[in-house]
């Protein structure tokens, strides 16, 4: 069949099923003009994209991948080859969860007061039989087909919703640690530094918080992470990267971004990234249009009826005074570079922000001022050091373009982050709240510029020390949370 063709028949079959599946499923003639327009023309294209795919190179496309601790006969060898990294993470596990547990009251309701995490409402939505029902917003696209499957087989060990919600965030910090550590010492094949940069992760703010603190972010993180290490593997196929990638994209949306630039830095061939972006995005819209029809309470991401309600996270930059425009990109900067890995003293507020449980922030805004969480003793010491570490970890990365002249996985990193710096620019109130979107981005990123130099024994002793620090800052950090929260707790 002649290109052309397939093309048309693969236009016309994109067509019949999205006007067959919106008509049946999605009440598609009871909507507005646009929103029939839109879901006529998007789930066209996508439904006529993989239509047209399958006819042309499917082999490459869907060429059968060999990810060997997906093996179930090399399981109990993977293990023992990485019982080190599996430990680690089982330590992390059994932290993030006592953590979790005085954080995630189920009795409580704590939506917006950690760092303006969604706790509450996504434990419901989690592990509720009936969270179903709740609201799902456009930049989740299926997120209740990833999510609440596997709240419904820990519910059945658990039988209550909160615990199994906590469990299974948890469960996904405690394997990203791994991820790291795997990624290193696959790397490296030293599995001492392994544990260290591992343990990086594991202690920075972001990955404590957000590991024991119910939310989406850290699912991000994990996916990101594990699309990093299929990238490190070097498949030929792109099945698993598609994979991770739609996954990704279901969860929030704008990280496919963050899987784009990564398939593109590791394989910088145009052909072949627009094969990875075309399924990854043609799969997310059809499983987008499945939610929506099992979930009627979600929203659908390329609708502008469902997508007004994102306007009051915007931040409008040219209606803003300079001043708060000034504060954001220091409260950016300060947030991502520094407060993501090293915790600092937040403010908490009750009363004043018309609440009874406390909330607390990294920054505060009043009248002409914009004031920023700030570090005393310990925290100083620590923030100089990272702040040290990142300088040189940047001045690594220049030296070897400069000398091998060709980008490596850092590129990806570095992109990574400027991507999540001018969107948290543009969207959300409290930064922070996006940290893991980042935090693994920096991490990865510190640990490949040291990596050469990975079996010094100054630089290991100099990262172990940090993290014993940094371990001591960040339990101060949940103490003052304890200690805050503990008269309304219960």
């Amino acid at each position: 069949m002649k290109t052309i063709s397939k093309i048309f028949l693969s236009v016309l079959i994109g067509l019949l099923s999205a006007f067959g599946f919106d008509a049946l499923f999605l009440d598609l003639f009871n909507r507005e003009t646009p929103d029939q327009v839109l879901l006529l023309v998007i789930p066209a294209a996508a439904f006529g994209f993989l239509v047209f795919t399958s006819w042309e190179e499917p082999r490459k496309v869907f060429q059968k991948p060999t990810m060997a601790f997906f093996q179930t006969d090399k399981i109990l060898p993977f293990i023992k080859e990485n019982f080190s990294g599996i430990l680690l993470a089982l330590v992390f596990f059994f932290v993030y969860f006592y953590i979790g547990l005085i954080l995630n009251p189920a009795r409580v309701d704590t939506v917006d007061n950690y760092l303006d995490a969604d706790n509450s409402s996504w434990m419901r939505r989690i592990a509720d039989p009936n969270g179903g029902q709740l609201e799902m917003r456009g930049p989740h696209p299926f997120a209740y087909l990833i999510f609440r499957p596997f709240g419904a087989l820990l519910n059945f060990f658990t039988k209550d919703f909160a615990l199994s919600a906590i469990t299974l965030n948890v469960l996904a910090g405690a394997l990203c640690v791994f991820l790291v550590w795997f990624y290193f010492k696959r790397h490296t094949q030293n599995a001492m530094y392994a544990l260290l940069i591992g343990s990086l992760l594991g202690l920075s703010t972001s990955q404590f918080f957000f590991s024991s603190v119910v939310e989406t972010y850290i699912f991000s993180s994990l996916l990101l992470i594990l699309f990093f290490v299929i990238i490190q593997k070097n498949e030929t196929s792109i099945r698993n990267l598609v994979f991770v990638g739609l996954i990704t994209f279901g969860i929030t949306l704008t990280n496919f971004v963050q899987t784009f630039i990564g398939f593109f830095v590791s394989r910088p061939r145009i052909r072949e990234s627009i094969r990875f972006a075309g399924l990854t995005i043609s799969l997310g819209v059809v499983a987008s249009l499945v939610h929506a029809a099992l979930y009627p309470s979600s929203k659908l991401f390329f609708l502008p009826t469902d997508a007004g309600a994102e306007d009051e996270f915007f931040f409008s930059v040219f209606r803003e005074p300079s001043w708060r425009v000034i504060g954001r990109i220091i409260l950016l900067i300060r947030t991502i570079f520094l407060y993501t890995v090293v915790a600092p003293k937040p403010y908490v507020f009750t009363t004043e922000v018309g609440g009874t449980f406390p909330r607390f922030n990294f920054f505060k805004v009043a009248p002409e001022t914009f004031s920023y969480s700030s570090y005393n003793g310990l925290g100083n010491i620590l923030i100089i050091t990272w702040s040290i570490l990142l300088f040189v970890a940047g001045l690594l990365f220049i030296i070897d373009i400069i000398r091998i002249r060709k980008f490596d996985a850092r590129l990806g990193f570095v992109l990574c982050v400027l991507f999540n710096f001018i969107l948290h620019f543009l969207y959300g109130y409290e930064p922070f709240l996006y940290s893991p979107d980042w935090a693994y981005a920096l991490i990865l990123f510190v640990g490949l510029s040291f990596a050469p130099f990975s079996r010094n024994k100054i630089l290991q002793v100099g990262v172990f020390v940090f993290l014993v620090g940094l371990t001591v800052n960040q339990w101060q950090f949940f103490e003052f949370i304890f200690r805050t929260i503990a008269p309304y707790a219960h």
